[in-house]
């Protein structure tokens, strides 16, 4: 069985339904859970003799809540489970990246994500960074949909 699981969340439903499968495989193997959010600074960052626009601000403090929000999810729904868990906060660019990074810093042996199934034009211009988190992956990923 698996030791030691990760599961990236940005806080939607999808994600959710992965972390229910990474807690179940956890606890059926006596295993535990790490969840990560990718949270990648602002790409457009401001010129520093600019005044900060208001908006950019509760942008960001939105933002902040959001990856709290999903963070804290994992937190209590592996207390509720008895799954040992921890959690992380990336900061880098790409979420493949930091799903990767994650997963080799933590000595995860498997990654359970959800899939969101876009599709057309905004998952050709997007990318899928599931799809990129399987390309690139050392280690098995479960993709949930």
């Amino acid at each position: 069985m698996y030791k030691r699981i990760l599961v990236p969340t940005d806080g939607t439903e999808r994600s959710a339904l992965a972390l229910e499968t990474a807690l179940r495989l956890a606890g059926l193997g006596g295993g535990s859970i790490v969840g990560v959010h990718a949270c990648a600074p602002m790409i457009l960052a401001p010129d520093p003799a600019v005044v900060e626009d208001p908006s950019r601000g509760a942008w960001r403090r939105e933002r902040a809540q959001l990856a709290h929000d999903a963070l804290a999810y994992v937190m209590r729904r592996a207390q509720e489970e008895s799954v040992p868990a921890s959690t992380e906060l990336s900061r880098l660019d790409r979420p493949w990246e930091a799903v990767i990074q994650a997963a080799r810093d933590h000595g995860c042996d498997l990654i359970v994500m959800a899939a969101h199934g876009q599709k057309g034009l905004v998952a050709r211009l997007l990318g899928s960074e599931t799809q990129k988190v399987l390309t690139h992956s050392a280690i098995p990923v479960l993709v949930v949909r």
